[in-house]
């Protein structure tokens, strides 16, 4: 009888909150109009909230848009749980690897107006990167024993991971201090380019530290300053109001922090700040990893792209721009591959920034090909669904990322509410 009444109450949220006027992102409409279960809808709202009222995370932001409408959005939990800090719709989150769409936007826009091209060598722009060397054993990782590479990376390269650059946080650059928040994307990549590639380019796919290589490059193509290009040329135009490379201000109140699920009792603690918090202006403008984002703000980002490039008046990439962008762009030879080697991604190719289906058969969920999106290390996730018009963001803050597979179930939940 409790769980029939929690879920009347949902469905009466539901069909509340979808008449309400925006307060932020897109349009909301009527889930029924746009072809959703509000029933079903209301069960997958309950699992999220399950999720949070049992303590096995913080606090959870869920949206889903159709037709560049919102047919679902609801916060639950709270930003930071000491302090009773109540999440809120637009609350702000690290999101990580879901960056790495918005710097591929961005580098996109440079090579449509023909001031880069995607078969330029990274050498043209940044010169320490020609005459690379390649480890002979890239797991002794010797640096007496390498030999150059076989071929320059190139900006395509670096879209698609097949550069033979490694990952930020693997053994090989924390070793050899490459990476700090407190150095610029100058320095940062002047350090990348001191240490050998794992692999000659377009040998492999790595998922690696290329996009924010790829960031300092559209600084020096555009003559501006990271953020500020990103600020001018994407998020203004899409009208992302929350997003950016830190959170200041009064918006600190709406941070969601990060928690850690103990692997003996499952208990949550807070993670502790970077050394550079991500509350302060960092002198690392990360285009793979380092923006803060809300729901709202991603959901117009995805709708921009579902639109061929365009939202409510403004273009920010020209349609077949987009069609290339959200295509797999690895060869059958490097097929399948994924961020564990031991465990590729049998449904996904890669297009230019983010991840594209390539065979639905071989999804654990309910997809379809050509459904494109990315997900982040601290539990965010989006795709976006080009068959059915419909993106998906759902945002947390929790260590590991997959904790529970709570935005596996969500992604489930909601492909089994689409009754049209």
């Amino acid at each position: 009888m409790k769980r029939k009444l929690t879920l009347l109450l949902c469905v009466i949220m539901l069909n509340t909150a979808s008449l309400a006027a925006p307060d932020a992102g897109l349009e909301r409409g009527s889930p029924e109009d746009l072809g959703f279960s509000t029933a079903r809808l209301a069960l997958a709202h309950e699992m999220l909230t399950q999720h949070v009222d049992d303590g096995r995370v913080a606090g959870i932001v869920a949206g889903v848009a159709r037709h560049g409408k919102l047919v679902y959005l609801e916060s639950m939990g709270w930003n930071q749980i000491e302090e009773e800090n109540a999440m809120l719709e637009n609350s702000l989150f690290q999101i990580r690897s879901m960056s790495k769409p918005i710097t591929a936007v961005a580098a996109m826009q440079l090579v449509e107006q023909g001031k880069m091209k995607l078969d330029d060598p990274v050498s043209k722009y940044i010169p320490s990167f020609a005459k690379m060397q390649v480890f002979l054993d890239p797991v002794a990782a010797d640096f007496n024993q390498t030999r150059p590479a076989e071929r320059e990376m190139t900006i395509e390269d670096l879209l698609l991971n097949t550069s033979g650059l490694s990952h930020r946080f693997g053994a090989l650059y924390r070793q050899n201090e490459v990476r700090s928040r407190g150095d610029t994307l100058e320095e940062l990549v002047e350090k990348v380019a001191t240490v050998p590639l794992i692999g000659d380019p377009g040998e492999q796919w790595v998922y690696s530290i290329s996009i924010t290589v790829l960031g300092r490059i559209i600084e020096l193509v555009s003559g501006q300053q990271f953020d500020d290009y990103l600020n001018d040329h994407v998020y203004e135009p899409l009208q992302m109001t929350d997003t950016a490379f830190y959170v200041q201000g009064e918006k600190v109140e709406r941070l969601a922090r990060a928690y850690r699920v103990s692997s003996e009792d499952r208990s949550l603690s807070q993670l502790p700040a970077m050394g550079i918090p991500i509350t302060e202006n960092p002198p690392l403008l990360e285009g793979a990893a380092g923006i803060v984002s809300t729901v709202p703000d991603y959901l117009r980002f995805l709708q921009a792209l579902l639109n061929g490039g365009e939202l409510e008046g403004k273009r920010i990439l020209q349609s077949d721009t987009v069609a290339v962008m959200t295509q797999n762009q690895i060869p059958e030879s490097l097929m399948p591959f994924g961020t564990n080697p031991n465990n590729p991604m049998l449904d996904r190719g890669w297009g230019y920034g983010m991840a594209v289906v390539v065979d639905e058969k071989m999804s654990a969920y309910g997809t379809n090909n050509g459904e494109f999106g990315w997900s982040g290390s601290l539990g965010t996730f989006s795709w976006a669904d080009p068959v059915s018009g419909t993106s998906v963001v759902i945002m947390l803050q929790v260590q590991p990322a997959g904790a529970y597979n709570i935005a596996a179930k969500f992604k489930t939940m909601v492909h089994q509410s689409m009754v049209d």
